[in-house]
């Protein structure tokens, strides 16, 4: 994946022992200069905080009244599901584990005596904000990509380093006398070329997806969902779609 820099990092601490919150806090800033705390004692006084400031990850305590960490944890899910979430419990057990991990917690960490702890929880909430950001930015780039593509007049396909088709827009879709992607998604692209054209098309494929470069167009002879033959001339290069390489497919008629 790739690296993204941290930098002003807002951690949301959440215990019912305020003595707990204030050493949480003072730890953290001094490990991490670019990560401040916001503190809550309660569930209820979290939510205040979530609705009110922006918050980059939450760690939080279990076993609190009225709501324990879990209640808090479901609660965050329904409103924010990608928002990274640490549970930081010194009532730990294999059931509350398992029941963490049901509900969509990032992580689990359980406290112990000793600073290094918070070293641990400092590079654990690190590691969480920057996947979570790296996530957010490839949904953005494959949202640009969607919003550029979906509508585009000419077919556009995309293929794995297996030959199948990840991804066809709609002028694609038509192109191939297809009902909907449903019926192109997995399939080879083999299984849209005359079988003359499969090991030419085949090499060229392999030697886009090893060098990396795009290849000349040429002219292919394409057999359609409905059996009929099509001549198309189809460019093709590489690109990276939700994070993995492909073979992107221009066809012009």
């Amino acid at each position: 994946m790739t690296h993204f820099s941290i930098d002003d990092v807002t951690v949301l601490h959440v215990d019912d022992d305020s003595s707990f919150t204030e050493i949480v806090s003072e730890f953290l800033e001094r490990e991490d200069a670019v990560v401040s705390v916001e503190s809550a004692t309660s569930v209820e006084e979290a939510l205040t905080v979530l609705r009110n400031e922006p918050v980059d990850c939450i760690v939080s305590d279990y076993d609190m009244p009225n709501r324990d960490g879990l209640d808090f944890l479901e609660l965050v899910r329904d409103d924010y599901p990608e928002l990274p979430f640490i549970l930081f419990t010194g009532k730990g057990s294999e059931e509350i584990a398992s029941r963490a991990i049901s509900a969509g917690v990032t992580d689990y960490l359980q406290k112990e005596t000793g600073t290094e702890q918070y070293t641990v929880l400092a590079n654990r909430i690190q590691n969480a904000v920057r996947s979570a950001r790296a996530e957010t930015a490839v949904q953005r780039t494959e949202d640009r990509y969607h919003n550029l593509v979906d509508t585009a007049p000419i077919p556009i396909l995309l293929f794995d380093r297996d030959w199948k088709a990840l991804y066809a827009n709609e002028a694609a879709v038509t192109f191939l006398d297809a009902d909907s992607f449903a019926e192109i998604a997995g399939k080879k692209a083999s299984d849209f070329l005359h079988p003359d054209e499969q090991d030419t098309a085949r090499e060229r494929f392999q030697r886009l997806m090893r060098d990396d470069v795009s290849v000349p167009e040429r002219e292919y002879r394409v057999v359609t969902a409905e059996g009929e033959v099509e001549t198309a001339t189809i460019a093709t290069a590489p690109g990276y779609y939700r994070g993995e390489k492909v073979a992107q497919a221009m066809v012009y008629r």
